[in-house]
Formats: C-alpha cells, structure tokens, sequence
C-alpha cells in the first residue's frame, strides 16, 4: 500500500516557525481569516537570500478558495488588493497572490 503525502505537514511547521502572518478577507460572510507567508518591499527572504520588490501572499489553497482578483485583505491593520487572479503552485496545496497596499 502506497503512502499518500500530506502537505499539511510543511504547513504547521511554518506556523511553528513563525513563518506565516494573519489574513482577514475584508467582506466576507462569514469572515475568512487564514495563515499565509506574507512578502514585502524591502524585505530580504532569509532562506533564499531574495529581496522581494512586490507585495504578495502565499497560503494553503483550501483556506481562502474564495480568494479572487480585486479581492481586498487586512494583513496586520493594513489593507491591500489582489492585483492579479492567484496562481495555483505546484500540485495545488498552495496558492500566490500579487497585491497592492491600499492604505
């Protein structure tokens, strides 16, 4: 019998390593808060050593299926707009967003 590998795993040790931030998705009913690794302008990703130039999100797929373009996110009390529609990675698990800061 085959074992079927979990993603998920990889998703509680970003969270117990500090790796993801809170995100509410502004209007939605009920509210949508999830998890998800949060880049900014200026700030240098440690394991890769990038510099991001863009604000963009990365986050379990399952936890915002209701993530669109135009969608607007609270991400520690700033407001940002998807700029684009989210792509999907690799096998799914996980989705990117592009977004604009709106305030």
């Amino acid at each position: 019998m085959a074992m079927r590998w979990d993603n998920a795993i990889f998703d509680e040790a970003f969270d117990a390593a500090g790796m993801r931030e809170p995100v509410r998705l502004i209007g939605s009913v009920p509210l949508v808060e999830f998890q998800a690794r949060f880049d900014r302008p200026g700030v240098i990703d440690e394991s890769t050593m990038v510099h991001s130039t863009d604000y963009e999100i990365e986050f379990t797929s399952a936890d915002a299926p209701g993530l669109r373009y135009l969608s607007e996110l609270d991400i520690a009390g700033q407001r940002y707009r998807v700029r684009q529609e989210p792509v999907s990675v690799g096998d799914g698990h996980w989705t990117r967003a592009l977004l604009e800061r709106l305030t």
